[in-house]
C-alpha cells in the first residue's frame, strides 16, 4: 500500500543513502560540464549550417564521421581504462574536449569542421565508458541502477538550463553570439579536469587482484567480450534503437524542425528545455516505476515511447506557427521521458554482465553502440531530409523505435532473472 510518505518525497528514493564522497565530487563536475554542453549542443546543427555554411547532408556525414572515428577508437578507450583505470583516461579526454569545444567558435569551413570533429572524437573515445566504470567502482551493486538514473538527471538538467540560456542570447545573423557559447563551453570542461584532478590516484580503478584471472598470462582481452552472446545481442539492440532514437537527437530533429517544419532555430532551446524537464520530473518516477520489473519490459516502453515522440514531431510540418512550434517543443518532452528509462537500465544490463576485470571493455563496447548508430542515423537523416524524402525520415524514425521495442521483450529469454533486474543474486561463501 502506498502511504504519504512514499508520494511526497519520491527524491529521497533517487540517491542512495551513505554515497561515497568521491561520488558526490564526480557530481559537480558532471554538473559544470553539463550545464556547458547545453549551451552549445542544441545548436550544433544550426551551427553549422546555417552560420558556417555547410550543407544539410554534409553535415550529416560529419556526425557519421565523427561516429566512424568513434568506432575505431572506443576499443583502444576501453584497453587503456581497463589497463591504467578510469582517472586518467577521463583526464585525457577531458582536456581534448576542453580544447576541441573552443576550436569549433574558429571553423570557417568544411575541412576545418571534420579536422576539429576528429580531435575531438578521438580524444574523447575512453571518456564515457570511463566514467561509467569509475561510478560502477565506486557504489554498491544494489544501488548502482539509481546512481545511473541520477547521474542522467543531473546530466540533463545541466544542458536544459544552458540550452534555454543559449536561445536566448544566439542569433543566426551574429556568429559571434555562437562563438561565445562555445568558450563558455570549453571552460566548463575545464572546471570538471579540476574535479577528476582532485580525486585521489586510482580513483575507480579494478582492484589489483581478482578471482579467476591467471597473473602470468594477464586479464582477459577483446576475445573473452566478443564470444559473450547476451552481450552482442544487448549491443545490436542497443545500435538499433539508438539509430532511430538518439542518433536522431541532434542531428535528424533539428533539420527536420527548422528545414521541414520550418519553425524558428530559438524553438530549438526550448524544445531541449522540455526535453529536460521532462526528465529531471519524470526521473523521480521511473526510478520507482523500474524497480522490481522487467529491464527488459521496461526499455521496450522506452522505445514505445521514442516512437510516439517522433510521430508527434513529424505532424508539425502539416501545421503552421505556434502550433508546429508547440509539437516541436511537446515531442521532444515526450522523448525525454523515454529517456529516464534508458539511462539507469541500459548500462545496469552491461554491468550485470560484466566480469570486474573486463569492465572496461563491456562499458566501451556499449560506449560503441552510440558511434555506429552515429555513423548511420546522421547519415541518414542528413541523406533523406537533405533530398527531400522527409517522409521516408518519419517512416524511418517511428517504425524503427517500434520494431526495437519488439525485440526488446524477445531478449528476456536471454538475461537471467538478475540481469533483467527482478531478483538480486545470492553469492553463497567458499
Amino acid at each position: 500500500m502506498t502511504t504519504a510518505r512514499d508520494l511526497t518525497s519520491p527524491a529521497e528514493d533517487l540517491v542512495p543513502p551513505g554515497l561515497d564522497p568521491l561520488v558526490k565530487r564526480l557530481f559537480v563536475g558532471i554538473a559544470f560540464s553539463s550545464l556547458g554542453s547545453g549551451l552549445t549542443m542544441p545548436f550544433l546543427y544550426v551551427y553549422l549550417a546555417e552560420v558556417r555554411g555547410i550543407s544539410t547532408s554534409t553535415v550529416g556525414l560529419l556526425f557519421a564521421w565523427m561516429g566512424l572515428l568513434g568506432f575505431i577508437g572506443s576499443p583502444i578507450g576501453g584497453t587503456l581504462i581497463d589497463r591504467f583505470g578510469p582517472r586518467p583516461v577521463m583526464l585525457v579526454g577531458l582536456t581534448t574536449e576542453a580544447a576541441g569545444v573552443a576550436s569549433l567558435a574558429f571553423v570557417d569551413g568544411t575541412l576545418h569542421a571534420f579536422a576539429v570533429a576528429s580531435f575531438i572524437t578521438l580524444g574523447t573515445v575512453g571518456l564515457y565508458p570511463a566514467s561509467t566504470a569509475m561510478l560502477t567502482r565506486l557504489v554498491p551493486e544494489g544501488s548502482r541502477q539509481k546512481v545511473y538514473g541520477f547521474q542522467f538527471m543531473l546530466l540533463n538538467a545541466g544542458l536544459g538550463v544552458g540550452g534555454v540560456v543559449s536561445a536566448m542570447v544566439i542569433h543566426v545573423s551574429d556568429p559571434s553570439s555562437f562563438e561565445r557559447l562555445y568558450f563558455l563551453d570549453a571552460l566548463s570542461y575545464v572546471a570538471y579536469i579540476a574535479v577528476v584532478l582532485s580525486l585521489p590516484r586510482g580513483t575507480g580503478a579494478a582492484p589489483t587482484s581478482l578471482p579467476g584471472v591467471d597473473d602470468e598470462v594477464g586479464p582477459a582481452g577483446w576475445g573473452v567480450v566478443l564470444r559473450d552472446r547476451t552481450l552482442l545481442r544487448v549491443t545490436a539492440l542497443s545500435i538499433l534503437v539508438i539509430t532511430f532514437g538518439y542518433a536522431q537527437f541532434e542531428a535528424g530533429f533539428a533539420a527536420y524542425a527548422v528545414g521541414v517544419a520550418e519553425v524558428p532555430a530559438r524553438t530549438l532551446g526550448w524544445a531541449f528545455g522540455a526535453n529536460t524537464a521532462a526528465i529531471v520530473l519524470g526521473q523521480l518516477v521511473t526510478l520507482r516505476l523500474i524497480k522490481g520489473r522487467r529491464r527488459t519490459s521496461m526499455l521496450a516502453l522506452c522505445a514505445v515511447i521514442w516512437s510516439v515522440s517522433w510521430a508527434v514531431i513529424a505532424t508539425s510540418d502539416a501545421v503552421d506557427g505556434w502550433v508546429a512550434v508547440m509539437l516541436v517543443v511537446v515531442g521532444l518532452g515526450i522523448f525525454g521521458l523515454g529517456e529516464t528509462l534508458w539511462a539507469p537500465l541500459a548500462p545496469a544490463i552491461v554491468n550485470d554482465l560484466a566480469a570486474e576485470e573486463l569492465r572496461g571493455r563491456y562499458n566501451a563496447l556499449q560506449g560503441m553502440t552510440w558511434t555506429v548508430a552515429m555513423i548511420i542515423g546522421p547519415a541518414l537523416s542528413g541523406l533523406l531530409i537533405g533530398n527531400g524524402l522527409e517522409r521516408l525520415w518519419v517512416v524511418c524514425t517511428v517504425g524503427g523505435t517500434a520494431v526495437a521495442a519488439l525485440l526488446f521483450l524477445d531478449l528476456r529469454r536471454h538475461l537471467t532473472r538478475t540481469q533483467d533486474g527482478l531478483e538480486p543474486e545470492v553469492v553463497l561463501a567458499a
